[in-house]
């Protein structure tokens, strides 16, 4: 019952979305049939459905009821569109007129790929516990919990991890709590970032078809991009970077039908509107966003057309961004007087907005590296691009697609133009933004790097076999291959750096029937676990299974694309998609493990703390303070049964960060000496504490560290010093180093 709800749930506040999406791309912007208006679609969409949770989220009204009421009111406003505004500009059946239409058996062979990689990742993400290394857990998915659970947008303190993401803009963390909402939990939150993974996928491919490159170069160049290792890895984590992606890369090619003529002021306030979902996204698309608005201004500026419409487009481009950004840096001003906070604005070594810290402090980071460390640059680029694809992906940025000569002289000039901003974005990664370590900050120079790509492969069709070639080395062997095998560093002829590893595996895991698999089923067999047997034998299959469903549905989708229009291709595409989405569901769900296991990961430090926490829950959850972790959604437990939350240990019960930020700036301390400020941990008052955790109405605490030789946090002192108040319940006896609870005595 709880299923189908959640189903339901989702069907009704996405299917109007989508619909109304298609409607308005269609009769509001004026978006030709195809790719463009499907992009168009997912960006209006998105858009909508942002503003709306800002605005139901500020007063408190982020549940089911007014969201749906949202969602339906945007497709009658679309009805409203399709209904009374003229036709779109063409209704060919794509809106790229040059390059060469045809598919191609390696076109098929390469979405096969892609579609297996993708899928056997996601469908892991969605059906297993979330991965401890993701940024997901420690924030992103706890923020979208703590709005679901509020309904309410509302500052989360973030205490034991970069306690500046409180105030990051949070586009991304909306959807999936937009996702929470729907469903009535996390399941799909754990793969919200998958249809951004589509996303992009297209927005590679029409950028590529834009500029003059065939469909089947076009698509191997586009699943080039998004099987890139770090990028595919984390895009089906419950991060925001591919979310952060496809806004990008949308309004890269919305405004590059711009700039080419292709489209009007309508094309650009989609570009626009889709620029502003990546600005908003996190910090990053401060960086990112206004180089590629002034590179469109500049085409709006040579574009003529009169005084009139020039400042109506700049306009467009200065306003449209904001309906979706601007929300997080309004907050921000409001609070503190800074809409970058918590960044520390100086000019000319004066200070004019107050933040944390000082600009200098973030080289002490420990995701910083010198941008004179050109080795570790290499290291990173080769990591990201693969040592084996990187020759063509810089021979394609060099200019190879030229020779011996363009076919299309007038459209080669734009490929230049993303050439160029492809090294612009790889020069503001190097060169601005510091978290170098962080390859993720790359990706938009490689979606953008795709292009020359994908005008280099369709030279020839020896070109395109190779690159399907390529892209099955990289998705089915480690990068390091055949020169070195897994953690073999000292045999890597391009270790440039000792700090950047290289020994990265291929994406797709086989895993080889060997004698320790076959020991292994002998043994569950003997012991009449028939279950384990299951799962080890699927361990084997499942992958191969995967990938022979995948590649039927590529072939499906690929005799589909000869026949646009047509009823039968098109039932085909979606039973295919259906079948590998279903099979690889069975081959992937944990059968063998019982509920806890499923959403608890393996992670040593921890684990066993969380299956204690959620025994001494019980079935219809508690609720917890916790401290010392950074992994505060874990302890939320299966089914997000528990009320969680970090409770001051000082008589400040509802301060935040920067409400202690604006003390410690009147006592003469506006800045921290380092980049996690510890402002709120600096007044530490027992009965104060013992008080915020009455009000809060906790009934078990939480007490952890990050490792055995870090001092425990003053909360397992204050505990173990009151043994009348607080009952150990775990870690004691027998003695876990990292991981403590205490239950609160009823009325103390």
């Amino acid at each position: 019952m709880v299923l189908a709800e959640g189903m339901l749930w989702t069907v009704l506040l996405n299917a109007p979305l989508l619909v109304g999406g298609l409607w308005v791309a269609r009769a509001g912007f004026g978006q030709p049939r195809g790719v463009a208006r499907w992009l168009a679609a997912a960006v209006v969409a998105w858009a909508w459905a942002t503003v709306g949770l800002e605005l139901l989220g500020a007063s408190g009204l982020m549940t089911r009821g007014p969201l749906l009421a949202w969602s339906l009111l945007g497709m009658a406003i679309a009805w409203g569109t399709r209904r009374f505004r003229p036709h779109p500009i063409g209704d060919d059946p794509e809106a790229f007129p040059s390059g060469d239409p045809s598919w191609h058996a390696e076109a098929t062979v390469a979405v096969g790929l892609v579609l297996w990689a993708s899928v056997l990742l996601g469908m892991r993400s969605l059906l297993l516990p979330v991965k401890v290394m993701s940024d997901g857990p420690i924030y992103h998915l706890w923020f979208a919990a703590r709005w679901w659970e509020a309904g309410e947008l509302h500052l989360v303190a973030a205490p034991f991890g970069d306690n500046v993401v409180t105030y990051f803009s949070a586009v991304g963390d909306l959807w999936l709590s937009w996702l929470m909402i729907g469903w009535g939990g996390d399941r799909l939150a754990r793969v919200g970032q998958a249809p951004f993974h589509l996303m992009t996928w297209l927005a590679v491919y029409a950028m590529a078809r834009q500029v003059g490159s065939g469909r089947s170069a076009a698509t191997i160049a586009a699943g080039w991009m998004v099987t890139s290792s770090p990028f595919l890895i984390f895009g089906f984590e419950a991060n925001v970077d591919t979310i952060l992606q496809a806004g990008y890369l949308a309004a890269a090619f919305f405004f590059l039908r711009y700039a080419m003529g292709d489209g009007d002021g309508r094309t650009l306030a989609v570009g626009a509107l889709a620029a502003g979902c990546c600005w908003g996204c996190k910090p990053t698309g401060l960086v990112l966003v206004p180089p590629l608005l002034a590179a469109v201004g500049l085409a709006v500026l040579l574009r003529g057309g009169g005084a009139r419409r020039t400042l109506g487009h700049l306009a467009i481009l200065a306003a449209l961004p904001m309906t979706t950004a601007g929300y997080w840096y309004a907050r921000n001003a409001i609070l503190t007087g800074n809409p970058l906070y918590p960044v520390q604005v100086e000019v000319l070594g004066r200070t004019i907005l107050t933040g944390w810290y000082a600009p200098e402090v973030m080289k002490g980071s420990r995701y910083y590296i010198d941008p004179s460390n050109w080795r570790a640059g290499v290291d990173i680029l080769l990591q990201v691009l693969d040592p084996r694809l990187a020759p063509i992906w810089l021979s394609a940025l060099l200019g190879a697609w030229m020779l011996p000569a363009p076919r299309d002289r007038r459209r080669a000039r734009w490929v230049w133009g993303m050439s160029a901003l492809a090294v612009l974005n790889a020069a503001i990664y190097w060169g601005i933004i510091p978290y170098r370590t962080q390859q993720r900050f790359l990706f938009p120079a490689v979606g953008l790097a795709a292009v020359p790509v994908a005008m280099l492969l369709d030279r020839s069709r020896a070109l395109r076999v190779v690159g399907v070639v390529l892209l099955g080395l990289h998705l089915l062997t480690p990068q390091t291959w055949p020169w070195a095998g897994a953690g073999e560093e000292g045999e890597i002829p391009w270790d440039f750096s000792p700090m950047i590893p290289n020994t990265m595996a291929g994406p797709i895991g086989l895993v080889p029937p060997g004698s320790a698999w076959w020991a292994s089923v002998s043994a569950s067999r003997a012991a009449g676990r028939t279950a384990e047997v299951i799962a080890l034998i699927l361990a084997v299959v499942g992958p191969l299974l995967i990938g022979a469903l995948s590649m039927l549905a590529a072939r499906a989708l690929g005799r589909a694309s000869d026949r646009p229009g047509g009823g039968w291709p098109r039932l085909a595409v979606g039973g295919g998609g259906a079948a590998l989405l279903v099979g690889a569901g069975l081959v992937t769900y944990p059968w063998a493990l019982p509920e806890p296991l499923r959403f608890f990961p393996a992670f040593r430090d921890y684990y066993r703390g969380w299956v204690a926490l959620d025994r001494l829950a019980g079935p219809d959850g508690a609720r917890i303070a916790y401290t010392g972790t950074n992994l505060p959604y874990f302890l939320l437990g299966p089914g997000m049964k528990n009320t969680v939350r970090y409770v001051n240990v000082n008589a400040h019960p509802d301060w935040l960060m920067h409400d202690y930020h604006r003390e410690a700036a009147r006592a003469g301390r506006p800045n921290w000496p380092g980049d996690m400020p510890g402002w709120d941990r600096e007044e530490q008052d027992f009965d104060a504490w013992l008080d915020n955790l009455r009000r809060a109405r906790i009934e078990l605490l939480v007490v952890a560290r990050h490792n055995p030789g870090e001092p425990w946090p003053v909360e397992r002192r204050w505990a173990d010093a009151h043994p009348g108040l607080f009952r150990p319940s775990y870690g004691s006896n027998p003695e876990d180093p990292l991981f403590r609870v205490y239950r609160l005595e009823p009325g103390s």
